[in-house]
């Protein structure tokens, strides 16, 4: 017995012993490969970190697959050459894709990739702009792959052969099936898990919408597998998708039907943020409240600051006309509004008042039939023409066939059709809204008939770089002191380029006011009308005018340097996605009320029906009327974040950040609200993939919107 047990332990030890030293050699022969690992960990840990500041991932698995992969098929092959070629060209092939997201996600202020943005690929130059290579990103990744090259053309010489025969290939053949199988089953299990069709789950997932859970390579994986395989929107039953369209109406608020036969104008402003004309040394610390650097050898004693009032009558000579509509007592200002989009979403939200999940519709959906559109409903209801006006090309998100066809606008003009310069180089220079509104101004607002203008402005969009179109606001503001440029002072300088910009965007309102405002309001015969006392009517008495910002000023940390909000932590960090939302209802007098609750894009929409005075089915819309009690909440198709102005996450488990006011009682709320919105995006998912109204739908659409209005609900 005794020398069984002494014979197991000589076993044990002399088979210990010799793997042991299979080990070492196994791991002299593959210096590269375990190099390599470390190296293309590094290198994947760096993007992370400089796009979701953390230096490591939740869910790495996709990635080490494709580590393990390409490892096990390195030991396929005979000679440290060819392994180190490979080995090579696979860190290579990381770095450019990591870089390739990275400056995605500067450029578009945060934005992940998703399998439908290579719908955007025709457009990718256009809405990238300029390459902001992330310093760290580069400097590491370049040191790291120098130091692979080296000091792995070094070590090719001096190791071990590798030993490829028959027993090994059938091992690594093995292996390499293994590695497949395992990233198999993490797709499947990542992706099968969530319902496409039912969106609660995202109320409580654990990924953060960003490259923090999977990795940059990962995650891009991942979504070419979801969009492939997993994102088939599953039409369920019509009956309860039109049942459930049909089930619920909008509510009558004190506004509905001021401006009842009105015509109506939404001009988008690229980029617009409050910052661009108002002086608030709270708000926007580093805009217009921050003076000047103190020049070298100026006695202090010799410099007098202006004045808050001083600063404030220059701010309006620079920009008469965005003072003149926002104090108009005929605008409604949303003084707690927020966007978290890109344009081409905040567009169609302001026009449609909802946008599926997963595609972009513009290319996705460009002739699906959009009846409740307001230029359909302008169209079908009142029998008013639509025209869709912007200063960049046409071919642009596709705007061209999107917006005849789906959206419903009589006619969609861009630049090309414009008889003014191209300036959009595409390197930093704009057209001018200026121009735009000047050029078109008797088709943007005929007279004889009602109409219905969209109107996207390009002026203020970044990157933001001297400009020579722009010279004569740059001298107006260096007249006064305002925004000086500061030498080595990019954030400074990229703040004066954005306000020169929107000189040129008040100088494109001041054409629209100006015109609204001496053009005789004629009817369909070519008659003046009058008011009571035998005044003309003008364009601007019968003119819904909305103003509003498509997000934030994002390019190159703008936003982030005027409000001096640069992290989550921060307690006014929602503030970062606040813009302006302006409404003038003709010339009535309404005293100028502010809506101070919070209020998003989505609400645009139907406010601008409330006022027209149509009835709307409520379910088809993921905002409400600003002038009701409700307040809505905002899900980012493009961010996938939820907002309101108290909250930012992505998801309760991850809340990013939360207002000290936001109680267990407002947390409640806000989870029904947004379990409310995950439905009607579920539905909206459907009614797009379906292209439900689609033939007698539509007509049944209009028959009921007709029924609605006409019992007076």
């Amino acid at each position: 017995m005794e020398n069984q047990k002494i014979s197991f332990k000589t076993r044990f030890t002399t088979g210990l012993k010799a793997f042991g030293a299979w080990c070492v050699a196994f791991f002299k022969v593959n210096y590269l490969m375990f190099a390599y690992i470390v190296a293309a960990v590094l290198i994947e840990l760096t993007g992370v970190a400089v796009t979701a500041g953390k230096f490591y991932m939740t869910e790495p698995y996709l990635f080490l697959t494709f580590v393990a992969f390409v490892c096990i098929v390195s030991q396929y092959l005979p000679g440290h050459r060819s392994r180190y070629a490979l080995f090579l060209s696979a860190l290579i092939v990381n770095i450019i894709l990591d870089l390739v997201f990275i400056v995605i996600f500067d450029s578009t202020g945060g934005t992940v990739f998703d399998f439908a943005m290579l719908n955007l690929r025709n457009d990718a130059m256009a809405i990238v702009e300029t390459l902001p290579f992330s310093f760290t990103f580069v400097f590491v990744s370049a040191v790291t792959l120098a130091l692979y090259g080296v000091l792995g053309f070094m070590l090719i010489s001096r190791m071990p052969k590798p030993d490829v025969n028959r027993s090994s290939a059938v091992t690594t053949s093995s292996l390499a099936a293994l590695a497949v199988c395992v990233n198999v089953m993490v797709s499947y299990i990542g992706n099968a898990k969530n319902d496409v069709n039912d969106l609660s789950y995202m109320l409580h997932q654990t990924e953060t919408a960003t490259y923090s859970n999977k990795g940059i390579v990962g995650n891009f994986y991942n979504e070419l597998v979801r969009g492939l395989w997993f994102s088939e929107i599953d039409i369920g039953d019509p009956e309860e998708l039109r049942f459930f369209i049909y089930d619920s109406i909008t509510e009558h608020t004190p506004m509905f039907g001021k401006a009842d036969g009105y015509n109506v104008v939404t001009v988008l402003c690229e980029s617009f943020e409050w910052f661009t004309f108002l002086y608030d040394a709270q708000r926007y610390p580093n805009g217009y409240a921050k003076l000047p650097d103190d020049k070298p050898g100026t006695p202090e004693e010799t410099i007098v600051p202006p004045t808050a009032e001083e600063i404030i009558a220059n701010l309006k000579t620079l920009y008469p006309n965005l003072y003149r509509f926002y104090e108009s007592d005929s605008t409604v200002v949303f003084n707690n509004s927020y966007s978290l989009e890109k344009t081409d979403i905040s567009e169609n939200k302001s026009i449609i008042g909802n946008y599926p999940l997963y595609e972009y519709i513009n290319y996705t959906y460009p002739e699906n039939t959009i009846p409740y559109s307001l230029p359909n409903i302008m169209k079908n209801m009142f029998g008013v023409e639509s025209n869709s006006f912007h200063d960049g090309y046409k071919s642009f998100y596709n705007r061209d066939q999107h917006h005849t066809t789906a959206l419903g606008f009589n006619s969609y003009t861009a630049t090309e059709d414009m008889d003014i310069e191209d300036d959009d180089t595409g390197l930093g220079e704009r057209n001018l809204d200026s121009l735009m509104f000047e050029t078109c101004k008797q088709e943007m607002f005929p007279t004889g008939r009602r109409f219905n203008t969209y109107i996207t402005t390009i002026t203020q969009h970044g990157q933001y770089a001297y400009r020579e179109n722009l010279k004569p606001y740059y001298d107006k503001m260096d007249a006064l002191g305002i925004l000086p440029f500061e030498e080595g002072n990019d954030e400074q300088n990229a703040l004066r380029y954005y306000c020169a910009a929107g000189m040129d965007l008040d100088k494109a309102i001041g054409v629209m006011l100006d015109y609204l405002e001496n053009t005789d309001y004629l009817d369909e015969n070519g008659n003046k009308v009058t008011d009571e006392q035998g005044n003309p009517v003008k364009l601007a008495d019968r003119t819904l005018v909305t103003l509003f910002g498509d997000h934030n000023c994002y390019y190159q940390g703008t936003s982030n340097y005027a409000k001096n909000i640069y992290s989550s932590k921060v307690p006014n960090y929602t503030e970062l996605y606040r813009v302006p939302v302006m409404m003038k209802v003709g010339n009535q007098n309404l005293d100028r009320p502010i809506i101070n609750k919070f209020t998003c894009v989505s609400d645009i929409y139907p406010t601008i029906l409330d006022l027209l005075g149509v009835t709307m089915f409520s379910n088809l819309m993921y905002g409400t009327s600003a002038f009701s009690e409700q307040e809505s909440i905002l899900y980012s198709r493009a961010y996938g974040k939820f907002l309101t102005d108290k909250i930012y996450f992505n998801s309760l488990n991850t809340i990013i950040y939360k207002a000290d006011d936001a109680d267990e009682k407002y947390l409640a709320e806000i989870e029904d609200k947004a379990t409310v919105l995950l439905n009607k995006i579920s539905h909206v998912n459907r009614i797009f993939a379906s292209d439900f109204f689609k033939g007698d739908r539509e007509a049944e659409f209009y028959a009921k919107l007709r029924d609605a209005s006409s019992m007076g609900l």
